[in-house]
């Protein structure tokens, strides 16, 4: 219905065009055949001026299915349009950068951002731990301490797969976990369990230690934990055999 609307305006205007990118990317990011709809769709907006909203969506949009080309070519056009020191674009660019692979171009346009907001801390930190980089994720979420930004619940997620790339920083990663509900109030969500056994307990070979970590727990383990539970012990070869039957019963 939107698609035919959009057509049928001889002079679109950009609130037209966003509502209408909006509406496709809803429902097609996830999908190839939706990115080369979204590739249709911006191509046919060339020569019209963009907003920051509808860049933005569309940089999303390309970190989503992970197509750098494209998504550079978004970076362009808002270069063009003096869009490209928007926080809300800068972050985007940010994110999309580092989930299509080039975590230096990520840093290099954070470092180079004049204001920074929570998303724009968020994606280069989870940036960071997705390439590795777990000492410079962690350099960096001490230097969001210091700018005063406040942490939200996706903050520790990639803090903590952080702390597992790095040997010995088990207990760090469980003490940054504290401070998270001690320091700002964040009550710890069932993806934070997850990621602390999958990433920490997991990928440092302490599985043994899960079962102290689900009597701290303030809510009962879930399928979710059960199967990431699962996942880490198959990794480890199945040595803990006691933890492998409670998976298998709780499954």
């Amino acid at each position: 219905m939107i698609n035919m609307k959009f057509q049928s305006l001889q002079h679109p205007k950009r609130s037209s065009l966003s509502a209408a990118k909006t509406d496709k990317l809803n429902h097609t990011a996830p999908k190839l055949k939706g990115l080369k709809a979204k590739q249709r769709s911006f191509g046919a907006m060339r020569g019209v001026r963009l907003d920051y909203f509808t860049f933005a969506t569309i940089l999303s949009a390309c970190a989503i299915v992970a197509t750098l080309e494209r998504g550079m070519e978004v970076h362009a056009c808002a270069i063009r349009a003096c869009l490209e020191s928007d926080v809300v674009i800068g972050s985007a660019l940010v994110d999309m950068y580092s989930k299509c692979g080039r975590i230096d171009y990520a840093s290099r346009f954070f470092n180079l951002m004049p204001v920074r907001n929570l998303y724009s801390w968020n994606s280069m930190i989870s940036g960071y731990a997705r390439h590795g980089h777990g000492d410079n994720a962690l350099r960096l979420f001490t230097r969001m301490k210091l700018s005063g930004q406040l942490p939200d619940h996706l903050t520790p997620v990639g803090v903590l797969s952080s702390c597992s790339h790095n040997i010995g920083l088990v207990d760090e990663g469980f003490e940054y976990s504290e401070s998270m509900t001690e320091v700002y109030g964040l009550v710890p969500r069932i993806e934070h369990y997850s990621c602390m056994v999958d990433d920490l307990l997991g990928r440092a070979g302490e599985l043994d230690k899960t079962e102290n970590l689900f009597n701290k727990m303030p809510i009962k383990p879930n399928i979710l934990i059960w199967r990431t539970v699962l996942g880490a012990y198959c990794r480890g070869n199945g040595r803990k055999t006691e933890l492998g039957r409670r998976v298998a019963e709780m499954l």
